[in-house]
């Protein structure tokens, strides 16, 4: 059975080769890689949720029917380390996601610099590009967020939960026509997408869904 270092040790390799690939512009390779990094990352929190489960197991054995203040301690200890580290995977998957996307609009002539944290990006023509993705936590349904009055247009990377990554692409006609309707919160806009058969809505309040579609067909604006 693979230990936790052996599965840290394999989580390793598949970075570097990541970022060797998207050295190279080859999209092919890292959107495999990338593949690989998911299923490794499920290893290793599938792995760590049987080490506390066992924990938990061993724990009941304990006559003592009312836990301690010393366990209660504990047992939030540990549910702030999951929580830390859930969100700790989350933020590395996205970063491969953004790196993906990048190398693939390089690979189409289209360069974006970073200018902000990690998710904000300036076209060649000086607009301002929100960059935020996000897994299939519900079927379906993917929940994003951007700074407020960070940027003009957003791409939007929505992984299914089999793996392939869906891009929803809003540019600033967008925002001019529905932005003043989006929900805020702490600081960001908040986009809840829902798939509906072939289409990928943004649910705007108010509103059905808007499809995203016909707002851009291609990356082309983004150069």
């Amino acid at each position: 059975m693979a230990t936790l270092d052996d599965l840290q040790k394999e989580k390793n390799i598949i970075l570097s080769n990541i970022s060797d690939y998207a050295h190279k512009r080859e999209t092919d390779s890292v959107l495999l890689e990338s593949e690989k990094l998911e299923k490794i990352e499920f290893l290793i929190k599938r792995h760590e949720q049987i080490v506390l489960e066992l924990e938990e197991l061993r724990g009941n054995n304990s006559k003592s029917v009312v836990p301690t203040n010393s366990a209660k301690r504990k047992s939030l200890g540990k549910n702030t380390m999951q929580s830390s580290s859930t969100l700790a995977l989350a933020r590395e998957l996205g970063k491969k996601q953004r790196e993906v996307f990048l190398s693939k609009l390089e690979g189409e002539g289209i360069h974006l610099q970073l200018i902000k944290g990690s998710t904000i990006y300036r076209t060649q023509s000086g607009k301002r590009v929100g960059i935020a993705s996000a897994t299939e936590r519900q079927p379906r349904r993917w929940f994003l967020g951007l700074p407020v009055g960070g940027f003009d247009h957003a791409v939007l990377l929505c992984q299914r939960e089999k793996g392939d990554l869906v891009e929803v692409l809003l540019p600033e006609n967008f925002f001019i026509e529905y932005g003043s309707s989006m929900s805020q919160s702490k600081g960001q806009v908040k986009f809840n997408i829902v798939q509906r058969n072939s289409e990928f809505l943004v649910l705007v309040p108010r509103t059905d869904g808007i499809n995203a579609t016909p707002f851009a067909n291609d990356h082309s604006f983004l150069s």
